[in-house]
């Protein structure tokens, strides 16, 4: 039997606690539109000022941290050149996702006000990180359109099987959760772009990286994804340029392996905005819109980490719900937002651990992975995880 209800008639929310809250079809006191009249209109406005500031600033903590790591390689003695370069790896990881988070916006139309700013902003950012910016926009709206829909879902969209199963229950211990891990760290960000895997079953083996794939784009979209493409190559070719002057090892140093910490903030960040053993997905009968999108969770790294990444981890909620909202709004909208929903507001902060707010965000990230396996039906007719 499912999460979703038992033979004591108890309910998910009594079960599993606030975030099984679901809202019925039925509602009339909350929907996107009294959501949005719960806002102060000026939440709303893009500023060009704030946003392209927040690139020059983003730019110059990548700068910043790059000098940093090489003055501290040069000063330290030797044996500390492990700890240095970690350190670099980690900070220059969340400086790199704070540029893709800038190009995310740039893809919802958050940015500025001109589409021209936003695309030509957005594709170089996401370009220089490895993105395709067109092709992964497209896909990426239809993830904000179908937020925990099981037949038409985007990413990370869980797997039916049964639980008995003997793969299922290896990816429910403890050496398979970490396997999980460790393949989404090194291989999840570009699998899915070129599998799409993680989306939807019948878009299996569809390329981001393809024109032609039609599962993921319409044939007008055959040039966008094309310039994505472009992007991609462009910034393979600064590579080799790169190693030819300097060396694979210092541009691996440097570059790929920051880039590679980005990839996975991505993944991870993706995963738990949207996982929790408490929160359902839907079928094609039970999904609304509104559903899908109240099914975001928002989550902490700490406040530094949190305004480095411009909040897409602890104001999610709202930006599923008005993506084309700047990210300063998302986050000075959030508590408008959670005193409109009231219970169907998720959110959960885990416990810190060592007083670290972002320890405990990755480990809340190791119990989702372990325990959000495979979905099943409830009493409800929600697909619950178990």
């Amino acid at each position: 039997m499912g999460k979703g209800g038992s033979a004591s008639g108890t309910t998910a929310v009594e079960r599993l606690g606030p975030l099984a809250a679901t809202i019925p079809l039925d509602a009339k006191d909350v929907t996107k539109r009294s959501i949005r009249e719960s806002i102060p209109p000026h939440l709303f406005k893009r500023s060009y000022v704030k946003s392209l500031g927040h690139v020059a600033l983003d730019l110059c903590w990548v700068a910043g941290t790059w000098v940093a790591a090489l003055m501290a390689l040069r000063v330290l003695p030797g044996f500390c050149a492990p700890l240095v370069w970690c350190a670099y790896w980690l900070y220059q990881g969340i400086n790199c996702t704070a540029l893709w988070v800038l190009a995310h916006e740039c893809g919802h139309g958050g940015f500025t006000d001109s589409r021209l700013v936003n695309d030509i902003v957005g594709w170089l950012l996401h370009s220089s990180l490895l993105t395709p910016y067109f092709s992964w926009a497209i896909t990426h709206a239809k993830h904000h359109h179908y937020t925990n829909h099981m037949t038409n879902g985007e990413t990370w969209v869980p797997s039916t099987a049964s639980p008995d199963k003997a793969s299922v229950k290896f990816a429910k211990s403890a050496a398979g959760t970490w396997r999980r891990i460790v393949v989404v760290a090194l291989l999840g960000w570009y699998t899915y772009l070129l599998t799409n895997a993680t989306g939807a079953k019948q878009n299996a083996g569809q390329s981001h990286f393809s024109p032609s794939a039609r599962a993921l784009f319409k044939p007008k979209d055959a040039n966008l994804v094309r310039a994505s493409n472009l992007g991609m190559l462009l910034m393979g070719g600064v590579l080799a340029w790169c190693v030819s002057v300097w060396g694979a090892s210092a541009v691996c140093f440097n570059y790929l392996v920051p880039q590679t910490v980005c990839d996975f903030f991505l993944c991870a960040i993706t995963f738990m905005q949207h996982t929790h053993e408490a929160v359902p997905h839907f079928d094609a009968e039970k999904w609304t819109w509104l559903r899908g999108a109240l099914s975001t969770i928002d989550r902490s790294m700490g406040p530094h980490v949190d305004w480095r990444l411009h909040h897409i981890v602890d104001s999610h909620v709202v930006h599923h719900i008005f993506s084309e909202m700047p990210f300063y709004g998302a986050k000075e909208a959030t508590p408008y937002v959670r005193k409109h929903l009231g219970v169907y507001y998720k959110s959960h902060f885990g416990t810190a651990v060592g007083g670290s707010e972002f320890l405990g965000y990755w480990k809340d990230f190791y119990e989702c992975m372990h325990k959000a396996v495979v979905v099943g039906p409830g009493e409800d007719g929600f697909l619950w995880f178990r």
